[in-house]
């Protein structure tokens, strides 16, 4: 299994569903992998459960998935899903975590023409100031990573050294 950890706007479904083609994987998008399961938007799950409530929901999933998905995987994962409970551990413990690293100016880029509904980012009024905060925070977790890959000259061929050895 791979797993494609990062910010939001780092292009984690983008890739997953390009990898997953280029070699002939399954592709997961967690966020809509459980609104599937859920019946509702992520932006709802997260309105009626809270935070905390949705973390606790996505950690479930993540253990499903890990449980019922083939091993030639590819799982895009949301932002925030390394750094709660043990799901880092168990990506690690289940197969390569990749870390889709990106610059503030890169994201911001990326997610000022995403229709995508981001629960975490809504209402936010300086995006900068809010994207640089959370990947302080989060910073720790994602390195983590067996593999880290700065997104900004990203390419299929920057995958082919892990996949070779997946």
């Amino acid at each position: 299994m791979i797993f494609l950890i990062g910010m939001p706007g780092t292009g984690k479904t983008y890739w997953g569903k390009k990898l997953a083609a280029a070699y002939d994987h399954e592709f997961i998008d967690m966020d809509a992998y459980i609104a599937k399961k859920e019946k509702t938007e992520i932006a709802t799950l997260f309105e009626i459960e809270g935070e905390e409530g949705f973390r606790k929901m996505e950690n479930l999933y993540l253990e499903r998935i890990i449980a019922t998905a083939s091993e030639s995987t590819v799982i895009a994962c949301g932002g925030g899903t390394p750094c709660f409970y043990k799901n880092m551990e168990m990506m690690l413990e289940a197969g390569e975590v990749i870390y889709l690293q990106s610059t503030t100016a890169h994201l911001i880029n990326n997610l000022k023409n995403d229709t995508t509904q981001r629960p975490l980012l809504k209402g936010k009024n300086n995006m900068e100031a809010y994207l640089e905060n959370v990947l302080t925070e989060r910073k720790q977790d994602y390195e983590l990573a067996q593999h880290i890959l700065p997104t900004e000259n990203i390419s299929l061929t920057t995958f082919e050294k892990i996949m070779s050895h997946v």
